[in-house]
């Protein structure tokens, strides 16, 4: 287990139990017990956290009006159970989440019907739908919690740590500039002030250096930026297709819908550096970045997507998705009468010397290149819906101004060297079979 959620309610016979806990194979019976101890010495509403083993708990105890308990209150408390431990400074995040989460119990009129069965001696047969409609919103708004936590706590990848910086078109710009030769600083600024005259360079070089992309020498009375590392995004074929072909052998009319639609689009794509910053700045966000890792497994039903985002933030969410599908990032079709979404591209992020430290490298260096890649479960970011804090009107500002190489026939290449190995391992497979 590396991260769970559970609410536990304190049974009127019992004392307290969990009454449910997301994932629902993540917690034992004794780490059940060990949070029903805890809620048991819990006698005022807050927020507080407790180790035990190498588990740490962060938990909120809070009562909600109930016109069927003793004292015309239900004592619930909402845990978030790791087995690592936090970063400084996430339970802030988590407790304005769960306090959340209890007003949205204490304000709903009879939610305190769920923790009840229909066997009690309260619950006549005009409460049955009320006891089913309940339990299932409580058991969907933890999910969400527990969603939501993933992104406040997991790490971020390389991939998003890149993209987050080459995602501002006035950095990506730089980059790009500086990968074909050393520059002398004036230069470079007079260079910026016209392309981008509302940002300041001197900002951006020192992000750039404290992120050890550029180094800044001063050599006699000039002073010259070097670009040290140069990050590239492309478009790739995904993996998952021979995964699917593998591992479900009885879906090969999908797997064989799956391939047609990448072979279809790859055969008429060509790599432009505006894709390029576009790619960018979709992997900078948080939850874009998710729905891509989740969908490198294979494909996923729309309605479990959905289900990693809290429910007012659906909307937004819904958007982001068809901003994937209007850039081929992942495409929506309908198989056995289920809307799946699957990845029609995947992209793949390098890091390397630019092409003028190359040039310089001993001849056994030159194919180094730097690659690290990451799908851990991160730094809480901003639900800002992507549309609105998009950057695309920077970019079309700025389209003709780009007017780097991007390698073009060495990219495409390499995308069709990859797609013939996918194809070709998928056809081995079968003939082996």
């Amino acid at each position: 287990m590396q991260m769970a959620v559970a609410i536990s309610y304190f049974h009127r016979k019992i004392g307290p139990i969990v009454w449910y806990s997301y994932p629902e194979e993540a917690l034992n019976e004794e780490e059940k017990g060990h949070l029903a101890d805890i809620m048991d010495q819990a006698y005022e509403e807050g927020f507080f956290m407790h180790k035990f083993g190498i588990l740490t708990s962060m938990n909120y105890y809070f009562e909600i009006p109930s016109e069927w308990a003793r004292g015309n209150k239900e004592l619930l408390m909402i845990s978030l159970i790791l087995d690592f431990t936090p970063q400084v400074g996430v339970e802030k995040p988590i407790q304005s989440w769960a306090e959340s989460f209890a007003n949205r119990l204490k304000v709903k009129n009879e939610i305190y019907k769920a923790f009840y069965n229909v066997d009690d001696s309260q619950v006549s047969i005009e409460d049955h739908q009320d006891l089913k409609e309940f339990s299932k919103n409580i058991r969907f708004w933890l999910k969400e919690l527990y969603w939501v936590a993933v992104e406040v706590l997991r790490e971020k990848t390389e991939e998003e740590k890149w993209a987050t910086i080459m995602s501002h078109p006035q950095i990506f710009k730089v980059i790009k500039k500086l990968s074909k030769e050393p520059m002398d600083l004036e230069i470079l600024d007079k260079w910026f002030v016209t392309i981008f005259p509302n940002f300041n360079l001197t900002e951006i070089l020192k992000e750039l250096e404290e992120q050890k992309f550029i180094f800044i020498n001063t050599i006699g009375h000039n002073t010259y930026v070097l670009l040290v590392k140069d990050v590239n995004i492309m478009r790739v074929p995904p993996d998952c297709v021979i995964d699917l072909e593998e591992d479900s052998p009885d879906l090969s009319d999908l797997t064989e819908i799956y391939i047609n639609e990448v072979r279809d689009f790859f055969e008429t794509y060509t790599p432009t550096p505006l894709d390029s910053l576009s790619l960018f700045e979709l992997f900078a966000d948080p939850k874009v970045y998710n729905v891509i890792s989740q969908l490198r497994e294979g494909p996923l039903p729309k309605e479990k997507i959905l289900s990693m985002v809290s429910d007012a933030s659906s909307k937004s969410y819904l958007k982001n998705l068809d901003l994937l599908v209007s850039k081929s990032i992942i495409q929506e079709f309908s198989y056995s009468g289920e809307h799946l979404y699957l990845l029609k591209t995947d992209v793949v992020l390098t890091a390397s010397f630019p092409e003028y430290l190359r040039r310089l490298l001993p001849q056994d260096m030159k194919g180094y290149i730097a690659r690290q890649y990451s799908h851990k479960p991160l730094i809480v970011k901003e639900e800002d819906d992507l549309i609105e804090k998009s950057n695309y009107n920077i970019i079309s500002k700025i389209e003709d101004e780009i007017d780097i190489e991007s390698n073009v026939d060495e990219n495409r290449s390499l995308i069709s060297e990859k797609f013939k190995n996918l194809i070709k391992d998928t056809e081995d497979k079968k003939k082996k079979r």
